[in-house]
């Protein structure tokens, strides 16, 4: 009886709380929907930015922004009457800006009411595995830790490819020919297309094409900036990588991980095989800077790239604490790794998908992606070669840098943050750049731009959700010459103090990855019914397919 009398508590004090909470979260809803809907139109006035309706106290918009964060913000910008709205997250103000005019308003000219340091910091510290007293010496050193990374993509006396550049530009000449082993043995193949299930058939190799392009770039991009010996010291270094980059935003939000959630446990586990492999990797380099012999299992890390040598160096100048190297230089090894490797892959399938592309792109790239066929040795058949010139494929082909762009558009997912460090007065510009609005931003609230949000509106962009390269060509004056490339509006690099260093960098390996791959194979699909573009999935900073995609990959008949 007692036991009976106990559950129908329990259950009257379950419902109660329901009770309570829906009570919470219609006043929440009402409260903040009145005062949506009564903020003033700006057009000429001075107002508060409206704050989107929401549910639930402190958390805000959590979970619409963690169900689809793109087609939640896409409808805020849809139903808002100004150039700005805010949204509420964990206690803080967001003000989202999404007009070319606000972006340069805000990012363009410095402001000591505004930085990104803070966000940096936080990141650093949630997803990156810092220290949390490290603080300090972080703000100490992350100007010269970024300066490091400018010398080393552009070093003052260097020649007009960075030595990082022509590293990685002789990867891909040496293995590009060997994007698949034709191999059925795994201990044969290549260490980028094991995982990626090749099967022979015939003259192809049916394969899964993201993850074969993906640990293609990290397997020949990765030596120019941690050398030739790392990824064989440590093979699971891009598995790790990947799937801290699946966990990111759970890591970003401090979900803890005792929740269960996938993709965060193997977030955490991936975190802390990368930090031990750094740290591991930053005793060598010390070693080999003192001419000691390396620790173990390390042999030689000397050819590691200008960027972490300088770093390193930085860093033991400034007697910086180990809890903040090894998170410091990891953030590099993702930030460099994850949106190139995706990038080329939507852009190779994107080609491919759109009938005639292919041999248009082939046309304009071919006097800078040469492959040839050499002529057999003792009867045994020699790889291709391949010539690359990336100035040629950067300043001369028009067209493959409008279809880099277009996926950029589509698929690039950056975010300019900034907190506000002491209140200011916004003002809102027109595409003339003639003032229309003034909002006063408060001490201690966020400044936001997702960039994703201006590229797929239709103001700017026909057809937003349409692959067209087109659009960034502008035809000749005659209508007989060489179409003109036109960047537009387009912001993939982010703006200001935090755009990224090495965006130049990232353009030319990109269109020489792309270029020299188109060069030397074919592509046709596996599956019966054509070419299929997979649906995105949002990440930190460019969208991942949702399904892989299974093609047959053949060498192309060369001269």
């Amino acid at each position: 009886m007692s036991a009976d009398v106990t559950a129908l508590a329990s259950q009257a004090l379950i419902l109660k709380a329901l009770a309570l909470f829906a009570v919470i979260a219609c006043t929440t809803r009402f409260i903040t929907g009145k005062n949506y809907s009564a903020s003033p139109s700006s057009h000429g006035d001075t107002s508060r930015v409206a704050t989107y309706p929401y549910w639930i106290p402190y958390l805000g918009h959590l979970l619409p922004l963690m169900v689809n964060p793109a087609r939640f913000l896409q409808k805020c910008r849809q139903q808002s009457a100004d150039r700005v709205f805010a949204l509420y997250l964990f206690g803080s103000k967001y003000n989202i800006l999404w007009t070319p005019a606000s972006f340069n308003a805000i990012f363009k000219t410095p402001s000591d009411a505004i930085s990104s340091v803070e966000t940096r910091w936080y990141l650093l510290r949630n997803v990156f595995g810092a220290g949390t007293k490290c603080e300090k010496d972080y703000l100490r050193i992350h100007k010269s830790a970024h300066a490091a990374v400018q010398n080393g993509l552009f070093p003052p006396t260097a020649t007009p490819s960075s030595l990082m550049m022509q590293t990685t530009l002789r990867g891909i000449q040496e293995n590009a020919p060997s994007l698949v082993s034709f191999s059925d043995s795994v201990v044969d193949q290549n260490l980028w297309e094991r995982t990626a299930y090749p099967v022979i058939r015939g003259s192809a190799v049916e394969i899964s094409l993201s993850t074969l392009i993906r640990n293609f770039i990290g397997h020949v991009s990765l030596p120019s900036l941690v050398g030739s010996e790392f990824l064989e010291v440590y093979p699971t270094t891009l598995d790790d990588l990947w799937h801290l980059d699946g966990g990111l935003k759970w890591l970003a939000l401090g979900v803890p991980r005792w929740l269960g959630i996938p993709a965060l446990t193997r977030a955490h586990i991936g975190r802390r095989r990368l930090l031990d492999t750094v740290r591991s990797f930053h005793q060598a380099l010390d070693c080999v800077e003192d001419d000691d012999p390396p620790n173990r299992p390390w042999r030689d890390p000397s050819d590691a790239g200008r960027i972490l040598k300088e770093r390193r160096r930085v860093y033991r100048s400034r007697g910086t604490p180990q809890e903040i190297i090894a998170p410091l230089d990891l953030s590099l090894l993702w930030a460099m790794t994850t949106k190139s490797s995706y990038l080329v892959f939507w852009l190779l399938i994107s080609i491919w998908a759109t009938p005639g592309l292919v041999d248009q792109v082939r046309n304009e790239v071919g006097p800078y992606a040469t492959a040839r066929q050499p002529p057999r040795t003792f009867g045994i058949p020699e790889p291709p070669c391949l010539g690359l010139d990336t100035d040629g494929l950067v300043k001369s082909c028009p067209l493959l840098k409008a279809c880099f762009y277009e996926c950029i558009r589509l698929y690039s997912a950056s975010i300019s943050i900034r907190t506000v460090r002491k209140d200011m007065l916004f003002r809102g510009m027109d595409g003339n750049g003639v003032e229309i609005s003034r909002y006063p931003l408060d001490a201690g609230s966020i400044i936001a731009a997702p960039f994703s949000l201006h590229h797929f509106d239709p103001n700017y962009f026909k057809d937003p959700n349409r692959f067209q390269p087109m659009r960034f060509l502008k035809p000749s004056e005659d209508g007989q010459g060489q179409q003109t490339f036109v960047e537009g509006t387009i912001k993939h690099w982010g703006m200001g103090e935090s755009a990224c260093p090495g965006r130049e960098y990232a353009e030319k390996q990109v269109l020489a990855f792309v270029a020299g791959i188109l060069a030397l194979w074919d592509f046709e699909p596996a599956d019966a019914k054509g070419w299929i573009v997979p649906d995105q999935i949002e990440r930190a900073v460019i969208s991942v397919p949702a399904a892989d995609v299974r093609v047959r990959i053949r060498p192309r008949e060369l001269p």
